[in-house]
């Protein structure tokens, strides 16, 4: 369950700027074709308590054949049969800030409970919780869309965090991206140590990203990463 989002992000308007996961796909990458305008958040803060929405709010999109409900806990996102990976982003990018994620992530082997920020040159920054690891929570990062030899990701420590709510905060500005869980860090990159001498820190205009999906799929390539394979139909819905 994820109870709200905040963010506070320098004001990116569209006009300035062009541009192996449900959540990681982009509708046009500006590296390889001319993209439209992007929308850019036209204020220099927003946030959003998923405990209050009644109705679906404007400015978030729903991915395809995606569930996502909301009730007294927040958002919920559902894993119930094969395939599903409800998805929902922000139909609005944001150029440096800090955001803030309140979350409770799913249970269930090979589920990933992710929080993703993504750029449309596939710039990736992520928060990802596997279903089976009760202590840890996993950070990451990529740069147009390369993966090095996934060698990046670090592995706080956090208690049960399929069982409580936690504050999960991504500050990221020009020369440094940190994480940190309810004000503590956790993890600070410097853009000069980011892998390729700096050219893979990210430093595009990013949407944030919501989501749950399979990584233990059987016929899944990332079963082994994921922590093993998910029962088929599960035992019972896991849910974020």
């Amino acid at each position: 369950m994820m109870h709200n989002t905040f963010l506070t992000a320098a004001v990116a308007a569209a006009s300035l700027f062009s541009l192996s996961k449900a959540q990681v796909t982009t509708p046009c990458n500006p590296l390889h074709v001319t993209c439209p305008n992007d929308k850019g958040l036209a204020t220099s803060t927003y946030s959003i308590d998923f405990t209050k929405v009644k109705t679906w709010p404007s400015e978030w999109i729903l991915a395809d054949y995606s569930n996502v409900t909301f009730g007294p806990q927040g958002a919920e996102f559902t894993f119930a049969k094969r395939y599903d990976a409800p998805t929902m982003w922000t139909d609005f990018k944001f150029f440096f800030g800090r955001v803030e994620f309140v979350v409770k992530a799913a249970k269930g082997t090979g589920i990933v409970s992710s929080m993703v920020l993504l750029s449309g040159d596939l710039d990736e920054i992520d928060w990802e919780f596997l279903g089976g690891a009760t202590s840890t929570v996993q950070t990451n990062y990529f740069g147009k869309g390369y993966t090095g030899s996934y060698n990046r990701s670090t592995t706080p420590e956090v208690a049960s965090p399929q069982t409580m709510f936690y504050t999960y905060a991504l500050d990221w500005s020009p020369t440094a991206l940190v994480w940190s869980i309810d004000g503590k860090t956790v993890r600070t990159l410097k853009a000069t140590d980011a892998d390729g001498n700096g050219d893979q820190y990210p430093q595009s205009p990013m949407k944030v990203s919501l989501g749950l999906w399979d990584a233990g799929d059987p016929d899944a390539a990332t079963q082994v990463w994921g922590g093993g394979i998910t029962p088929i139909p599960p035992p019972e819905p896991y849910t974020i």
